[in-house]
């Protein structure tokens, strides 16, 4: 178990806060999202998130130069990378460059904040070198659970985590940093989390997103694990213990699992800052 003992130095108020033992080696940072896309659903058919059963209809691009300046201004003020989501199975290359070109200038007048972007799966070797010229840094492409579990989990793509990790290899070939994700809490096994960490060894990532899974938004019912600080903590501890030079960020649901102290957990460099993309948006949806 890891120790819930502070033992970190901060940075500014609300901003990151990392343990000095990790601070030679990794930068602290925060991620802030920017949804680049009004629609339905991914249509992804994800049992675990209530949004990918959804077509995609009515698919459009909405974020404005506006947008992207307040988040890059958010970015700035919280110590945070952007990142950019397309909530899609597969990248649209040709939306997803055409809306990068038309942002080059807000782009390159915020080039102090490295840019993330997470356009889905894309194995065309030539979009991810059009990536680096827009000014994008790294490419995130989250492999989400051990291959069984994807299996029973995403039916409809039971083969997809081998698109994603080819995906990542073109783009770390292109120059991009790689970023992936777990997500924890889907009722994993000691096999599971063993299979987990060989996948995110595959993937050689440069950083590793921590996500915990909420019942609440999930498009079906199945046996899930129940939400607790102490497994939080277990599965921090592993991910460190296994990549202790990897950057590992925390992403949904991290307050529901672990409180609200989550950002002072030493193993840790940073969390996601605001809303992040599909925890609490389903529940949302229901009230209205």
């Amino acid at each position: 178990m890891c120790s819930d003992k502070p033992n970190f130095k901060v940075q500014k108020e609300n901003v990151c806060i990392y343990n000095d033992e990790f601070s030679n080696s990794r930068k602290p940072i925060n991620i802030v999202q920017l949804n680049l896309l009004k629609n339905a659903g991914c249509a992804g058919g994800c049992k675990f998130c209530g949004l990918s059963i959804s077509s995609e209809v009515d698919r459009k691009t909405t974020a404005t130069e506006k947008d992207f300046q307040n988040s890059f201004n958010d970015a700035r003020n919280s110590n945070s990378r952007l990142e950019l989501v397309f909530p899609s199975v597969g990248a649209n290359q040709m939306e997803v460059l055409g809306l990068l070109s038309k942002m080059t200038d807000v782009i390159n007048d915020n080039s102090d904040i490295e840019l993330a972007v997470n356009p889905g799966i894309c194995t065309r070797e030539d979009f991810y070198s059009q990536l680096a010229e827009l000014g994008v840094s790294r490419y995130r492409n989250n492999l989400e659970n051990s291959r069984r579990l994807f299996k029973e989990l995403v039916p409809k793509r039971p083969l997809a985590q081998d698109s994603k990790l080819q995906s990542m290899d073109l783009a770390r070939a292109a120059g991009l940093k790689v970023d992936t994700g777990w997500l924890c809490g889907l009722g994993e096994n000691e096999a599971d989390i063993k299979d987990m960490l060989e996948l995110l060894n595959v993937s050689n990532p440069d950083s590793i997103t921590l996500n915990f899974f909420d019942h609440r938004e999930s498009a079906e019912d199945f046996d899930y694990t129940t939400p607790s600080r102490q497994t939080g903590l277990e599965r921090i501890t592993v991910l460190r213990t296994h990549f202790p030079e990897v950057e590992i960020t925390l992403g949904g649901a991290h307050g529901l699992w672990l409180g609200s102290k989550a950002i002072d957990i030493p193993q840790i460099n940073g969390v996601y800052v605001g809303r992040f993309l599909d925890h609490g948006l389903r529940e949302e949806s229901k009230k209205q």
